[in-house]
């Protein structure tokens, strides 16, 4: 984003846009001279390099005021100072009581403060005004190429007009949960009829707010990093006969537009310090992931904090934290608002210092906490929707005939298969006698002939570490093998090299 000043803009026909750089051999010219001004810069005062880029600005003033605000924040500019800058200076004022009258009784004034500092002249005086910006030093720059340069401009351009946005209207066909998680983070206010999603800008709110104008602007590289895309915003704009609302509109089939990812975007970020302790647990082999997938509430879209999956069962988790009472109440609504097959498939996480009691909420999965993840209580509700789904998958099950082929099959990858869960899986082989002519080894059926290939193989094998490497080299799992063909392992120590397996009678 670029300061409101350096936002030129052209209008025709009720309809505005800024005037873009286009990746033309002058403008590409003019961002490579930049670049390697700031680059040759590197170990110089902020200073010198403001006045080398004044004696350029004539050429572009705009352009050029704009590319440098970019570059600047590619910049690690810091003050260098061995004191205090605001020390220095208030001794110094204080030994000469504000005032000297010449140069000699201004060195005198230096070399006491020098002395009762323990620093050089020469020192006190580099350091007396060095926390000014002009005085800071360049320490390093982050190089970009010109063309990504130039469209990064025009992309601050871009979020810069949209400071002054009534309102916007988004389309995108796909990257729903990232947009929609930013618009959550974002604390921007939304709703959606027919696909169309419409953000209330900053006018229309708070009387151009500069905080929710930049939220609605940070939104845009989310947005356009959708495969699909086209927005159109209300723009207000003071005109000589007074204000006036322009329509701006974008797609996706701007070229100057091609911005890279931001390099940050996949860092995950947390409200609250529950929700993070959430995201470290194990809950019993449910995958936990920070969930950005969208439910329809209403002609909201409602975000859960994350989701929990195994075996094919999703179950989202809404942590509610503190909020405003304001806040509360929409959170609420929204919930409400949900199917009754997304509000059965949710657990609520309510802080007990917030003011409700459960009650206000259409559901039954809810649970208190007060400072810490109450995981005992989650493994509860979990196993009762484990225990629900091996019911509803032993019932699928009863009209479905299970193929089982091959030497050695592996129940868990059978079970993703039909998409059921183990439980019901091992349930329908064993009352339909799916199983003949296996033996279950764990969660693997082996089939007699691999059987009796590998007993042939481990008679007159003592060392325990050889039977291993047999029973292995046919992809068997369970080492519970040993006690199906009458072996046990013997030991000594706890060295496996020195056990052995003994063949009992």
């Amino acid at each position: 984003m670029l300061t409101s000043d350096l936002l030129v803009t052209k209008s025709y026909k009720g309809k505005i846009e800024p005037v873009y750089a286009k990746l033309d051999r002058t403008k590409l010219e003019i961002a490579g001279s930049l670049i390697d001004i700031f680059q040759k810069h590197v170990g110089k005062t902020y200073g010198e390099l403001s006045e080398e880029l004044e004696g350029i600005e004539e050429l572009d003033f705009r352009l050029i005021r704009g590319l440098s605000q970019i570059l600047k924040r590619k910049c690690v500019i810091e003050m260098d100072a061995s004191i205090d800058p605001s020390t220095a200076r208030k001794m110094v004022f204080e030994d000469c009581k504000g005032a000297v009258f010449d140069i000699i009784e201004r060195d005198k004034v230096i070399n006491r403060v020098a002395g009762k500092l323990s620093v050089k002249p020469d020192e006190l005086e580099k350091v007396l005004w060095a926390d000014m910006e002009e005085n800071s030093i360049i320490k390093e720059f982050q190089t970009i190429t010109p063309e990504d340069l130039l469209r990064q401009y025009n992309l601050s351009l871009t979020q810069t007009l949209l400071f002054k946005a009534t309102g916007m209207e988004i389309q995108i066909e796909d990257n729903f949960q990232e947009v929609f998680w930013k618009i959550k983070k974002f604390g921007l206010m939304y709703s959606i009829e027919d696909g169309r999603i419409y953000l209330d800008g900053a006018v229309s709110l708070f009387k151009l707010t500069e905080r929710y104008g930049t939220s609605l602007a940070k939104l845009l590289p989310t947005i356009m990093k959708c495969k699909k895309w086209s927005l159109k915003a209300s723009i207000l704009k003071k005109t000589m006969t007074g204000k006036r609302i322009y329509d701006f509109t974008l797609d996706n089939t701007r070229p100057i537009f091609d911005i890279e990812p931001d390099s940050n975007s996949g860092l995950e970020t947390f409200d609250s310090a529950i929700e993070k302790e959430f995201s470290l647990l194990s809950f019993n082999d449910w995958h936990v992931k920070r969930e950005s997938a969208v439910l329809k509430a209403g002609q909201y879209a409602f975000i859960p904090d994350f989701s929990l999956e195994k075996d094919g069962k999703k179950i989202y988790v809404e942590i509610i934290g503190f909020w405003t009472p304001e806040y509360l109440k929409k959170k609420i609504q929204k919930i409400n608002l949900l199917e009754r097959k997304e509000k059965e498939d949710m657990i609520l996480l309510v802080n007990k210092k917030l003011a409700c009691s459960g009650s206000e909420f259409n559901m039954d999965n809810i649970i208190f906490y007060d400072r810490k993840v109450p995981y005992l209580e989650m493994i509860k509700i979990l196993r009762k929707y484990e225990e629900k789904q091996v019911i509803e998958d032993i019932e699928r099950l009863k009209n479905v005939e299970i193929a089982l082929e091959g030497n050695i099959i592996d129940l868990e990858e059978t079970a993703r298969k039909y998409s059921v869960t183990l439980d019901a899986l091992l349930n329908a082989i064993k009352n339909e006698n799916n199983a003949n002519g296996y033996l279950r080894i764990g969660h693997q059926l082996v089939d007699d002939q691999t059987l009796k290939a590998v007993e042939d193989e481990l008679n007159g094998v003592k060392k325990y570490n050889e039977a291993l490497i047999i029973i292995e080299k046919y992809g068997i799992k369970g080492q519970q093998l040993f006690d199906i063909l009458g072996y046990k392992v013997k030991w000594s120590g706890l060295d496996p090299d020195n056990a052995e397996i003994v063949k009992l009678s």
